[in-house]
């Protein structure tokens, strides 16, 4: 009820609905202008209709974007949850930071593989399958994992999401070469139901998101080298 009634606060059509009622009531109480009461009648009713049927779509589209909304914020809850809130395995709990951290610097090298070839062309021409292969193998392995000191961990969760962001944009946005399958390339225009506009905004997002990847393994090492997890 009380959506409702901030939704009536807040609708166009809800106001000119009610200034209508207001203004017809006002005429008709106007002795001179009843013999024309029949025609403020008419036009009325008319306003009203079209009002109710702005309403109504008003309506809709407000409830097609709070369905949608919480669809986003239901997504967005369970990925949160499976990284940060999923109970850790007592084999993982029991390996130290040190190991965590040689690991993951291992698997994401920054003298070659994925990161350097973001660090040199984030324009995502084409993208290495075997580059992109521990990017894959970081997400899965590390999905449950943490670090016992809050700065690493704070550090390990953002380079986690970034990653993971990363992982899936690839997954829904690129395809392997028609000639090479062991290089990947942004999905063309002709492909996409929203055509080259779609194609440039997935390569825009792609970009920023190479980046914050970049940047968040590049933090994260770090703060393993100031705390002392690696050499």
């Amino acid at each position: 009820m009380k959506r409702f009634l901030d939704f009536l606060t807040n609708s166009t059509a809800a106001v000119v609905l009610s200034a209508l009622v207001v203004v017809g009531l006002v005429l008709l109480l106007i002795p001179p202008l009843h013999p024309f009461a029949w025609v403020i009648g008419i036009f009325v009713c008319l306003g009203a209709a079209a009002a109710l049927l702005i309403f109504h779509g008003e309506w809709r589209q407000s409830q097609t974007q709070i369905d949608s909304l919480r669809q986003a914020l239901s997504t967005e809850r369970g990925r949160l949850d499976a990284v940060g809130l999923t109970p850790v395995d007592e084999e993982v709990a029991q390996i130290p930071d040190e190991t965590r951290a040689q690991r993951i610097l291992a698997l994401l090298p920054d003298e070659d593989g994925l990161v350097q070839s973001l660090r040199l062309d984030a324009t995502f021409g084409t993208l290495a399958v075997d580059e992109l292969a521990p990017l894959h193998t970081f997400r899965e392995e590390f999905a449950k994992s943490s670090f016992d000191n809050p700065r690493s961990h704070t550090a390990f969760m953002n380079l986690y999401r970034a990653a993971e962001a990363l992982s899936i944009w690839v997954n829904e946005e690129t395809r392997a070469l028609s000639d090479d399958d062991t290089q990947r390339e942004i999905r063309p225009g002709d492909t996409r139901e929203g055509g080259w506009r779609e194609y440039t905004e997935a390569r825009s997002r792609g970009e920023g998101l190479g980046d914050r990847f970049v940047s968040a393994r590049w933090e994260f090492k770090q703060t393993a080298l100031e705390l002392g997890l690696v050499a």
